[in-house]
């Protein structure tokens, strides 16, 4: 929260430069935020069952917690979306981790955008590296040898111009973290 908290008041700083030097500064409010989709570089190639012994179908993608994984999360929105900060919450444990987006070179008002990040070795689901808003693709890598210890949710917040904070949306479903055989 720390750097979010830096991350934040940068942003409203910079708004009041603006409106000092005689430029108006209106903000477009962030509104209905959500979650449209995640995915990440590893993939499920057949059912595997979890350490409660419910089954994950195959297909599923999931956080490999012991390999580095890249994971996107697509967001919908209206308004003028200035900057981006992404939750991860631990199912079990509702332990979070608070991540912040670089603040964009523009306000996006598109209604849509794709975040993208690495999880680094081992520190899933509760730490992860930087990103931006891009449109790029992962490469899928299928996996079967897996063993879940976990589930993370991914939250998501959004901030205008003047540094306006928009509602919170929650992924509709958690991500297995797994510890993946190479």
């Amino acid at each position: 929260m720390r750097g979010m908290k830096k991350i934040l008041l940068a942003s409203v700083a910079g708004a009041g430069l603006l409106a000092s030097c005689g430029g108006v500064l209106t903000a477009d409010p962030v509104t209905n935020l959500a979650v449209s989709s995640y995915s990440t570089d590893w993939q499920l190639n057949s059912d595997v069952r979890d350490q409660n012994g419910q089954v994950i179908p195959k297909g599923t993608y999931l956080i490999c917690d012991n390999k580095n994984t890249k994971m996107q999360v697509g967001v919908t929105f209206q308004g003028g979306l200035q900057q981006l900060a992404l939750q991860f919450k631990g199912y079990n444990t509702g332990t979070t981790k608070t991540v912040a987006t670089n603040p964009l070179n523009a306000t996006n008002s598109s209604g849509s955008g794709t975040y993208e990040y690495t999880f680094g070795p081992n520190t899933a689901p509760l730490s992860v590296g930087g990103g931006n808003l891009s449109a790029q693709a992962i490469i899928v890598n299928p996996i079967t040898n897996v063993t879940v210890k976990g589930y993370t949710y991914v939250r998501v917040q959004g901030y205008d111009l003047a540094g306006n904070a928009s509602n919170v949306a929650t992924s509709p479903t958690a991500i297995p973290v797994a510890d993946c055989a190479s």
